[in-house]
């Protein structure tokens, strides 16, 4: 193994970057508002695909009702109604939905499909997508919520949920440029504190680091006030900082 020592390199900063003004915690904030607003999108249509890819291999039946329930809406047959109930209501029982009657579990349990369904009929059934492993809101009184990203194998599912974002942001940040379309539009970069362009894989480091924030209850975000360069976990991560590169109207 060969044996490394401890260097200052990317640790100081490039005599370019001394003195560059800092973005502010609100033009920051915008930016990945912004970009969270681009990216979403593809990671909703690329996270409902191989869930919908999984369920035809896996479950078709299961699709089926989803489908006939979906597209349906109000305007669907009571019997297939039911039909599509009765074939959910096992699958709902195995992910403990959230919002499911218990009276629901124990039809299932006495294999009495009909009256499984016969329950889930007077709830509202939300055919929901959460990019997180939990979802962002519980599920509404008299609501049972289907988690759509559930059906996702686990082996691949961290990298269907966030895998268009880590693209988007891992790809753009290691850029010439160093920033976001977001970030772009509000005149903020990412810079490495040496100066030099960061690599692919510094920069999905660098992304990687924002999924640790709500970890952290947000409480790492009192870093755009605490820490003298603005610096937050991902960027201490990376060494970067969060540059101005150009002003803009009505914002500090």
């Amino acid at each position: 193994m060969v044996q490394r020592y401890l260097s200052e390199k990317p640790l100081r900063v490039a005599d370019e970057l001394r003195g560059r003004p800092l973005a502010s915690p609100l033009r920051r904030a915008l930016a990945f508002a912004l970009d969270l607003a681009i990216v979403a999108p593809p990671s909703v249509v690329l996270a409902i695909g191989a869930a919908a890819a999984s369920l035809a291999v896996t479950q078709p039946r299961v699709l089926a009702a989803l489908r006939t329930l979906v597209s349906g809406g109000r305007s669907v047959a009571p019997e297939a109604q039911h039909a599509a109930l009765r074939e959910l209501a096992p699958v709902l029982v195995r992910l403990d939905a959230e919002g499911l009657p218990e009276e629901v579990a124990e039809a299932v349990r006495a294999h009495d499909l009909d009256r499984a369904a016969d329950q889930l009929a007077q709830r509202n059934l939300i055919v929901a997508l959460s990019l997180s492993e939990h979802p962002e809101a519980p599920a509404a009184p008299g609501s049972v919520r289907f988690p759509l990203e559930r059906m996702i194998p686990e082996s691949v599912r961290g990298v269907t949920l966030y895998g268009a974002a880590a693209l988007y942001f891992g790809l753009f940040t290691r850029g010439r440029r160093g920033a976001t379309p977001g970030k772009r539009l509000l005149g903020i970069r990412v810079a490495r504190l040496d100066g030099e362009r960061l690599t692919l894989w510094e920069s999905l480091e660098r992304f990687v680091g924002y999924l640790h924030i709500p970890g952290s209850l947000f409480v790492g975000l009192a870093d755009l006030w605490r820490d003298p360069n603005r610096r937050l976990a991902h960027d201490r991560v990376a060494h970067t900082a969060v540059i101005r590169t150009r002003g803009a109207a009505g914002l500090s």
